[in-house]
């Protein structure tokens, strides 16, 4: 087994610039296409189930927010009509994820939008998403194993138990090891090119992406399962930090200069009071102005969570180790509703 991983990952280092390549000539023909009507129909009839299995729609006024940078981007796609076609939801599940299915359909759950810090940072997984549906990946694959994998993941996360997930998925994940990578790195070139044509600044993906990174490697140690809970060679997805080294490439290429922008306020305050963590009539956002005695250390000791408070402060406010908070500007604490 051990030695068909190694070939299966040497394989999809020597052929990842050929299909770069081949990659880039398809985003380009996909220009002007348009959401086929097949697509939509498996999208509408999954809908509903995904919805149910990811903790219902969120319906807080966050997610008029969403939808409104979603479909700013989705345009950018090249689709016809798919500031139309596209359907964005925010889902009240407490687990960090986004997906995408066929039909436009994007998701995003308020877990995911409460580690952002800005507007660009939430366009930049929104594009993601946006990309995995203009190249057409779930279609490309078995859309009905794709989005059963969806519903398992959503099982088990809600249960806790991923014994049954593991033993389904384990021998697929692995012969489509290449595959769903693939997948991955062309939907995040796609979603740096939609946000920088957006208006956004393109480096947000990247500070995403490494705030993503930080906050799962900071939940598996809570868990007790180490750094990481699963090798990267087993994953479907790149490990964090080769993606984020991979999408401050991509927005170099972009030609964007890489200055530090401006707290994003409006979209800080946006988040304000939105339910926050496994509980959400427990534990909500709350965004402070930094005074002037604040610190990392007191600011942390007040948000409502049992262990390692400093470390989830840094993670929810972008905030690297060593460095600390400025006063007057803005912060996210998770304090109790």
């Amino acid at each position: 087994m051990r030695r068909l991983i190694a070939i299966l990952v040497a394989t999809a280092a020597t052929t990842a610039p050929a299909e770069a390549q081949q990659q880039q000539r398809q985003a380009t023909q996909r220009q002007a296409m348009a959401i086929s009507a097949s697509d939509r129909q498996q999208g509408l009839a999954a809908h509903p189930q995904l919805v149910t299995q990811f903790g219902g729609v969120f319906t807080g006024p966050q997610s008029a927010y969403v939808e409104r940078v979603g479909r700013r981007v989705a345009v950018q796609s090249g689709l016809s009509n798919a500031s139309s076609d596209f359907t964005v939801t925010t889902l009240n599940s407490p687990v960090e994820n986004a997906f995408a299915v066929v039909g436009g359909y994007v998701y995003v759950t308020r877990q995911l939008l409460g580690l952002m810090n800005s507007e660009a940072e939430l366009a930049s997984v929104l594009g993601h998403e946006v990309g995995h549906v203009a190249a057409r990946h779930a279609a490309r694959r078995n859309t009905r194993a794709t989005i059963g994998s969806l519903l398992a993941a959503g099982a088990a996360q809600i249960t806790g138990s991923e014994t049954a997930s593991r033993l389904v998925g384990a021998g697929a994940q692995l012969y489509t090891l290449r595959y769903g990578r693939d997948q991955e790195y062309e939907a995040d070139s796609l979603g740096v090119r939609y946000i920088a044509a957006a208006g956004y600044n393109p480096y947000a993906a990247a500070s995403m992406l490494n705030a993503l990174d930080s906050s799962t490697t900071l939940t598996a140690r809570a868990s007790g399962t180490g750094s990481r809970s699963t090798p990267t060679w087993a994953s479907t997805h790149p490990n964090g930090q080769d993606r984020v080294r991979r999408a401050t490439q991509l927005a170099a290429a972009t030609g964007r200069p890489n200055v530090s922008a401006a707290q994003d306020t409006a979209f800080l305050q946006m988040l304000d009071g939105m339910p926050y963590g496994p509980a959400a009539d427990k534990t909500v956002l709350r965004v402070v102005i930094v005074q002037p005695r604040d610190t990392v250390a007191t600011l942390a000791a007040r948000m409502a969570v049992p262990q390692f408070q400093q470390e989830r402060f840094r993670a929810l406010n972008g905030l690297s180790v060593g460095q600390e908070v400025t006063p007057g500007r803005l912060v996210k604490l998770i304090l109790p509703a």
